[in-house]
């Protein structure tokens, strides 16, 4: 939803919108529902919220046709968004100092749904471009731009808990050789670096490249390749971040 919102909405595909909001209320849904079973006290007002609004979203634009508006759209992403930081919270782990992990744990949360969320979109954008041909090509450019905008934000919040890791919270520890070495969880962090990131950034230049030139059949392909390394990658974070409390 963040990253929709940033699209000028007057000029998409409205069932480029349906799509989006039925995805979010669903995935919203299915996280509510797997956070109960596994006894998870979260603060789910706010997911509750998001998802109605994706429900409602979709409905109206589902049974009555109706435009999307970019503020509708920025209000559903905010709220969104608000339940990331606070559900960051419960699970942050006791670091020292206690700003540090304040910080880390959201920005990583944020950064790593933003990613996600926006390759997932963009591959969707990408199919509705081959269904809509009337809409303006620029705007797969815009997409492109986005998606290299959400994957520079999961780098910088990557970089910046691995220096406040090594310099603030543990500078007296090898904390840092050990996880990049081979003989502990060495091939997970570069996993989580090289598929993950690395990867993914070349392959979002290529998106760019070829969106720009208008081969929006290319950029699409492109797309479905980018969300499975972006995938992998955050498997990988959400596994060492379980085994370590490092969240990458």
């Amino acid at each position: 939803m963040a990253t929709v919102a940033i699209l000028p909405s007057r000029l998409v595909d409205g069932r480029f919108f349906k799509s989006i909001s039925f995805w979010a209320a669903f995935f919203t849904a299915v996280s509510i529902v797997l956070g109960h079973k596994a006894s998870l006290k979260l603060p789910v007002i706010l997911d509750y919220c998001f998802g109605l609004l994706s429900l409602q979203l979709w409905f109206r634009l589902r049974f009555r046709d109706i435009t999307v508006s970019r503020g509708e759209l920025l209000v559903i992403a905010v709220v969104g968004l608000a339940a990331l930081v606070v559900e960051s919270l419960a699970f942050q782990p006791a670091v020292a100092p206690a700003w540090a992990g304040a910080i880390l744990l959201p920005l990583n949360y944020l950064s790593a749904a933003m990613i996600l969320g926006g390759f997932l979109a963009g591959m969707i954008f990408g199919h509705y471009y081959l269904v809509e041909t009337e809409m303006p090509k620029k705007l797969l450019v815009t997409m492109a731009g986005i998606l290299i905008g959400v994957l520079a934000l999961r780098i910088v919040a990557v970089g910046t808990t691995l220096l406040l890791y090594s310099e603030v919270i543990r500078p007296d520890s090898d904390f840092l050789t050990r996880l990049v070495s081979f003989q502990g969880h060495g091939i997970f962090f570069w996993e989580r670096i090289l598929v993950g990131l690395m990867i993914p950034s070349i392959v979002v230049a290529m998106i760019y490249a070829t969106a720009r030139i208008g081969s929006n059949q290319s950029a699409t392909g492109i797309m479905y390749v980018a969300i499975a390394f972006v995938f992998i990658g955050e498997l990988a974070a959400r596994y060492l971040f379980l085994l370590t409390g490092i969240p990458l």
